[in-house]
């Protein structure tokens, strides 16, 4: 059998299920990669060993009964530093809320607990979600366990490394700008951001705890896992209204099989606005494109006709800077804006978060009356294919730096919001759903490299289950060398 720990979730449920392996014995497992791995990674900020050793063992307690809790019986998991935990710590790596211990669950949280899941801890991310590299102000950097010195990608940072080195085998994550899809990308992990609204935010932070919740739009809360089965779990179980998030809908999470990859229509581009991509990257996906076509799929190499890429990134700039600017104090909205505006180069996304910060409220309509008309044309296009496959970023994961400098791109820089951001904020402003397969079987590389696969708004079962299809084309989870 392989390693317990690096098993998908799903298959650990069904040993426990099938009474060949026990909670604890689950637990253990993912204990001891903890104590092998975490301090070299600073994935894992807090444990919840005491409480999950208890939990186990009722688990075990139950399977011995005949009982079972739900899909995730006795399987650990972890979540991303900025969900509520109750009687857990709970801080987004933000100072003044270094010893907040929240007196429930954030939903999704709710939710896996009632699935039987098993909280094992929280991951590391940087202040307030706010970057996509992780290096919080109270927990410092995670690392990316491919290379150590090379980050994981942020802001579900500490998530991705964790499901990647075997000390966990589901995270959930939140994603404003590309906070699932480019650690999920860099660390080689299947990775989801449903479609907006389709699974409740409720319980994260930031908003700081007792402020309204700003934003509306653009976020997200998904998973990370080692196969797309999981995510279809994940979407299954964590779906749907609840009592807080009243712009969730009430739709029913529907049972869609995959197809063969012949009877996919897929579309696909490397190019965003002549925002350059790796060598390696542009090569990856056309060999894609090529093992589709082989395969029978319908392929071209198509994207919406007239967006203004410049246009788009600023204006999910200018609501993510007022949306996520009316939940700060003004100290931390100054602060914000200071470091926006000396990140090195002209990048629109910049200039659109620091005008989104000082905007009134008929410019923040105006901006929400573009977006409408940039996710009109992506839908429009999308009613055309199955689904549309885009680089996750301009390359693979890059060594550690400070939040805001150039990102290399073969012999050419890149601002760094553009190089981080700048594939994965497009579906942000617009909604739409997007997994992120890693490319495992057409890539020989000592790095990961994955791709977003975008489908229709609403339509996530339909994407997932081509995923699926897809995933048996671009290769399963393969775990890091020394792990």
């Amino acid at each position: 059998m392989q390693e317990l720990h690096f098993l998908p979730a799903h298959r650990l449920a069904a040993l426990i299920r099938a009474r060949e392996v026990s909670a604890r014995e689950l637990l253990d497992a993912h204990l001891a990669q903890v104590a092998r791995h975490n301090a070299r990674l600073n994935a894992l900020i807090t444990l919840d060993e005491e409480r999950a050793r208890e939990r186990a063992l009722q688990a075990d307690e139950a399977t011995a009964r005949g009982e079972s809790w739900g899909p995730l019986h006795g399987v650990p998991i972890t979540i991303k530093d900025s969900f509520m935990t109750a009687g857990v710590r709970t801080t987004s790596s933000y100072k003044r809320l270094r010893h907040h211990i929240p007196s429930h669950d954030a939903t999704v949280v709710a939710r896996l607990k009632a699935a039987g899941g098993i909280l094992l801890g929280k991951s590391n991310l940087p202040t307030l979600t706010l970057d996509l590299q992780t290096s919080g102000h109270l927990f410092g950097r995670a690392s990316n366990p491919w290379d150590l010195s090379r980050t994981p990608g942020g802001s579900t940072g500490g998530g991705a490394a964790a499901v990647a080195a075997g000390m966990s085998p589901f995270e959930v994550g939140s994603d404003l700008g590309g906070s699932i899809r480019v650690p999920s990308h860099y660390c080689g992990v299947f990775g989801f951001k449903p479609t907006e609204h389709r699974v409740p935010i409720s319980g994260h932070i930031p908003p700081l705890p007792g402020r309204p919740r700003g934003v509306r739009y653009e976020g997200a809360a998904g998973p990370l896992a080692r196969s797309v089965e999981d995510l279809r779990l994940g979407l299954k179980l964590l779906a749907g209204p609840d009592d807080e998030d009243f712009d969730v809908p009430p739709l029913p999470v529907r049972d869609v099989p995959p197809r063969e990859p012949r009877h996919y229509r897929i579309a696909w581009t490397d190019d965003f606005g002549g925002l350059p991509v790796t060598r390696e990257t542009r090569a990856a996906m056309e060999k894609l494109a090529r093992t589709l076509e082989g395969l029978g799929c319908r392929v071209e190499r198509a994207a919406p006709k007239g967006i203004n890429y410049d246009e788009l990134w600023e204006v999910w700039g200018r609501v993510l800077g007022a949306e996520i600017g009316s939940e700060m104090p003004f100290l931390f909205r100054f602060a914000i804006s200071v470091r926006f505006n000396a990140m090195r180069g002209e990048a629109t996304l910049n200039r659109g978060v620091i005008r989104g910060m000082q905007i009134e409220m008929p410019e923040y309509i105006e901006a929400l009356a573009i977006r409408d008309r940039f996710t009109g044309q992506v839908e429009s296009f999308l009613s055309d294919w199955d689904a549309w496959l885009c680089p996750v970023s301009v390359g693979q994961a890059f060594t550690h730096r400070p939040s805001g400098e150039w990102i290399e791109v073969d012999e050419q820089r890149v601002p760094y919001m553009a190089g981080t951001a700048g594939f994965t904020s497009v579906f942000n402003l617009t909604g739409h759903p997007v997994v992120v397969l890693p490319l495992t079987q057409l890539v020989d590389s000592p790095l990961p490299l994955g791709i977003q696969v975008v489908g229709r708004r609403w339509l996530d079962e339909e994407l997932l289950a081509l995923s699926e299809s897809l995933a048996h084309v671009t290769g399963s989870f393969r775990k890091p060398p020394g792990f």
